[in-house]
């Protein structure tokens, strides 16, 4: 697909987010970045969105940095499974002389904006397993009306988007992108009808040719940063060929503690337990939290265990991404953001682990 492109600086961001909340009065909401600390809520103004600072990553590592103008951001621990389907949501509520409310999703008409594109694919991902099938997840998703990306200039060290076609760019499912070159020139680019008209508006130039060419020139610098994994459908084969060599999993596991961070900053991980809390007043309410699939008491059940050994859960937890959810949903479930890495205490790298079983089988 072509796209138009514009020009404009870092400005321009904070008027298109000022845009949609007066011109088409919805409500934005982005990934804050507010006394050191993130989260997801609505979105007051553009100094509100972690534009200068930088995130260092590296495998159980994590740090912040002010650049100013200079720094390029990438993402936290929250992606944007923490908004559309929180950590811990109630599903019922109890009173005390036993009259039944079931919790309702009401997040009214909403902009997702400056979310990435490994992010924005994980939504994706997410409407295929979830959407017309979880009732608070299917109204918080239908609440999104517009939405802005702001893709990957300068992917960082746990990045791989480019080895599963999610990043760093963005071709389609946006309304706009943008993407901060170094010089501090901001391309813009619309993915919509509703996005073509938001530039409009925005009143920025059409991107001049030395622009363009920067960008396509960063872009491809970005991409090819990020392409460090085996040719997908040869991964994939060596993947189904690995499933019962048992000591190639014991290897790869070795380091893993199954404390599953990794399911927890996942952004595409959906798993879920109930949960119901009384409490003394004689109300009583049932909640969902999120499990994880590394954690020993997933694959607990009545009659047994049906994963008692650490290396099955951990390659379940790769299979999964890689060959179930294609099955499920037709798409990779991993996104390449390189969260389970850095968020690993122990360092666990599936960068490594997919190279191990590729050279191992493939």
């Amino acid at each position: 697909m072509i796209f138009m492109m514009y020009e404009g600086s870092v400005r321009d961001v904070g008027k298109l987010l000022s845009m949609l909340s007066s011109l088409l009065n919805l409500k934005v909401v982005g990934l804050k970045y507010v006394n050191k600390s993130f989260t997801y809520g609505e979105l007051g103004s553009i100094e509100e969105l972690p534009l200068s600072v930088e995130d260092v990553q590296a495998p159980s590592s994590y740090k912040l940095v002010e650049e100013g103008a200079s720094a390029r951001f990438r993402h936290s621990f929250p992606s944007l499974k923490y908004f559309l389907y929180p950590p811990a949501q109630e599903v019922l509520y109890i009173d005390k002389d036993f009259g039944l409310r079931e919790a309702k999703v009401d997040y009214g008409n909403i902009a997702l904006f400056g979310i990435k594109p490994c992010d924005l694919y994980s939504m994706r991902v997410l409407d295929g397993i979830l959407m017309n099938r979880d009732p608070y997840y299917t109204s918080a998703r239908s609440s999104v009306k517009v939405v802005v990306v702001e893709e990957c200039v300068k992917p960082s060290n746990v990045c791989f988007c480019g080895s599963v076609g999610t990043g760093p760019g963005v071709s389609s499912g946006f309304d706009v992108a943008f993407a901060r070159l170094s010089n501090g020139v901001v391309v813009f680019k619309s993915g919509s009808s509703i996005g073509a008209d938001l530039l409009k508006r925005l009143n920025v130039k059409k991107a001049g040719d030395r622009t363009v060419a920067e960008y396509g020139e960063a872009m491809g610098e970005a991409l090819k940063s990020t392409k460090v994994l085996p040719e997908l459908n040869a991964l994939t084969n060596a993947l189904e060929k690995s499933i019962n060599n048992v000591e190639l999993w014991n290897k790869v596991s070795k380091k893993c503690v199954a404390c599953s961070n990794c399911n927890m900053v996942c952004p595409t991980c959906f798993c879920t337990e109930f949960f119901d809390e009384a409490e003394l007043d004689g109300s009583a309410r049932r909640l969902k939290k999120w499990h994880g699939c590394l954690s020993y008491s997933y694959g607990l059940v009545a009659g047994g265990h049906f994963r008692p050994k650490l290396y099955m859960r951990y390659r379940h937890f790769i299979l999964h991404k890689f060959l179930f959810y294609p099955r499920q949903v037709g798409l990779i479930g991993c996104v390449g953001c390189g969260r389970c890495i850095t968020w690993c205490p122990l360092g666990v790298d599936i960068r490594e682990t997919l190279w191990e079983v590729f050279k191992s089988v493939g």
